[in-house]
């Protein structure tokens, strides 16, 4: 096997020449897990979470955390569009979001990213872990391949990271749910060689069908698949990788050179096989606790899930690690997120199931409870999330209701954010963080991009000052139809109004059956339910305010109608 270890150092070298002025812009890294509700970080669900989160809790103690902050769809794929985009899904390819690897991308040609931006800006950037945005693989006559077995796969796909903005990327096109149970560097199929400690690309197809080949996995009988993947070792790869991208990046840029790491993790997403160790250091050995670096995650926590949420606290506390060691935390700003709210998991229950699903006939209501297989008095009690009176909130991923997109959202950066503050008085969605980040990066925003992007820069570097609301609404999809209607033709929005009261939000929601044409834009809504969220966090008792519901149909339509709604 001949092998290609593609430099970093050389990509590095190449990008343009240091910014200008004494006051650089910081570094930027997003960890943006997957499936992790609001309840599963312990500084945010004290009373109720069934594990310790150190690392988390420790980057809420230090920066800034907003109660009130969602994710731009309540399942991953049009959230991973929207805040890479700054745009609703609807505005991308398709109205729902890109899945497939061979459809093409889900961004449309001439839409930028935050990458596109902050690259424009002197950054040089990186991409971890799932991309879930669909991507075009090539036949060896360069025509469009239809599927793995049509593609020569020792090609780079196209419409993957490296077009979109990222300098340097280490991928899963589908996370490790879903094949090709693989990884790409740079757009390129690659493999770990762990006697060489590094990856290898392929110099021909036929080359690369000795190691890339289809397998029989879980229930399917053909899957393609790396033959040394393992669930367990994706974690501790993508960490080593992300690491060592910090250190050639100081090395060869220097400290004053700025980066943005866009780091998706696997965590949080079943299949649910959290490694016995993680160990960047070694990364394929998932199972000797003995060997130096390693950290123990299988087992020290309720239930296999919420090890994999361990594994990530992991993973932040060693990227803190790293930016300490490398003296530059205090001019990096961390921004931790979810792409959607709390997944289902492999033992959770509900204290009042007096709510029915009807997409995956599942009832649920009141406290959301996972027990520990081998210790029954160990749970963890609403992992979708909590709200300040600690009423549970409602549902988990997929639902338009709070538990579906409620997520935590906390940013530290120790030279332009101050420690230690609770953001309760405005809403924010994950496709503000274009516009935010853009702003901070000091990169500015063409009129044709981030259509739906708000810039709440001066919230998080000024938290404790009363700021008017940057946002009156904010609009979130759903993948499922309305609870009560068998029929399962449209999906729902979770449709916000906000005004402030005090300190506070005064907040409503309702609920839409909404149907938004890509062709066109417009958008067909009709309100089925209506909460006043500030006196009914959990959405147990839907209002009759026809007035107001329609109000909130109206300015769906009429936002979801404007070529850019941010000021």
């Amino acid at each position: 096997m001949k092998a290609y270890c593609l430099l970093v150092s050389l990509i590095l070298v190449a990008s343009a020449s240091p910014l200008l002025g004494a006051d650089r812009p910081p570094n930027v890294l997003i960890f943006l897990m997957d499936d992790m509700g609001y309840g599963d970080v312990n500084a945010l669900n004290s009373e109720g979470a069934g594990f310790a989160t150190p690392n988390l809790d420790a980057l809420v103690a230090k920066g800034v955390t907003f109660t009130q902050a969602h994710s731009s769809a309540s399942v991953c794929a049009p959230t991973r569009y929207a805040l890479l985009t700054g745009n609703h899904v609807y505005r991308g390819r398709l109205p729902g979001g890109t899945w497939s690897h061979f459809d093409g991308s889900q961004i449309l040609p001439g839409q930028q990213t935050i990458a596109d931006q902050l690259r424009d800006a002197g950054y040089t950037t990186a991409f971890f872990g799932k991309g879930h945005l669909g991507s075009t693989f090539r036949r060896k006559d360069d025509k469009l391949a239809k599927n793995f077995r049509d593609a020569d796969l020792s090609q780079r796909f196209r419409d993957g990271p490296r077009d979109h903005g990222f300098d340097y990327s280490l991928t899963l096109p589908a996370g490790i749910q879903a094949e090709p149970y693989a990884f790409f560097q740079n757009d390129r199929l690659t493999r770990w060689n762990n006697e060489r400690m590094a990856w290898e690309s392929f110099e021909n197809d036929t080359e690369a069908r000795q190691y890339f080949r289809t397998e029989k996995r879980g229930k399917k009988k053909s899957v393609y698949a790396m033959d040394n993947w393992s669930t367990e070792t994706v974690g501790p790869l993508l960490m080593r990788d992300a690491l060592g991208f910090i250190d050639r990046h100081v090395t060869v840029k220097g400290k004053e050179r700025p980066f943005y790491i866009h780091y998706c993790s696997q965590a949080g997403h079943s299949p649910y096989a959290p490694p016995v160790a993680f160990n960047p250091d070694d990364p394929m050995n998932t199972t000797e606790l003995t060997a130096p670096g390693a950290v123990a995650i299988a087992g020290q926590t309720v239930n296999k899930r919420t090890d994999m949420i361990l594994e990530a606290d992991v993973a932040l506390g060693l990227f803190i690690d790293k930016l300490t060691d490398l003296g530059i935390l205090e001019e990096t700003l961390i921004l931790f997120t979810s792409d959607n709210g709390v997944a289902v998991g492999p033992s959770s229950t509900w204290s009042n199931p007096s709510y029915r699903d009807v997409k995956d006939d599942i009832p649920y209501g009141g406290d959301r409870l996972e027990v520990s297989p081998q210790d029954p008095q160990r749970i963890h009690r609403n992992g979708q999330g909590v709200a300040d009176d600690g009423s549970p909130l409602r549902g988990e991923k997929g639902f338009v209701y709070e538990g579906g997109h409620r997520i935590p959202f906390i940013v530290r950066w120790d030279n332009g954010i101050p420690a230690n503050h609770m953001v309760r008085d405005q809403l924010i969605g994950l496709h503000d963080v274009f516009a935010t980040i853009a702003t901070i990066a000091g990169a500015k925003i063409d009129g044709d991009q981030a259509h739906d992007s708000y810039d709440f820069s001066k919230v998080w570097q000024a938290p404790a000052a009363k700021h008017p609301l940057v946002r009156t609404s904010l609009f979130i999809q759903s993948n499922r139809p309305w609870e009560q209607n068998n029929k399962k033709v449209n999906n729902t929005w979770a449709a916000y109004q906000a005004t402030q009261a005090s300190d506070s939000l005064d907040l409503w929601k309702g609920v839409l059956e909404a149907n938004i044409r890509q062709a066109d834009g417009k958008a067909r809504a009709n309100g089925v339910e209506l909460f006043h969220l500030t006196k009914d966090p959990s959405e147990s008792n839907s209002l009759s305010d026809t007035s107001r519901l329609k109000a909130i149909e109206r300015q769906f339509r009429t936002q979801s109608n404007q070529p850019r709604t941010a000021p």
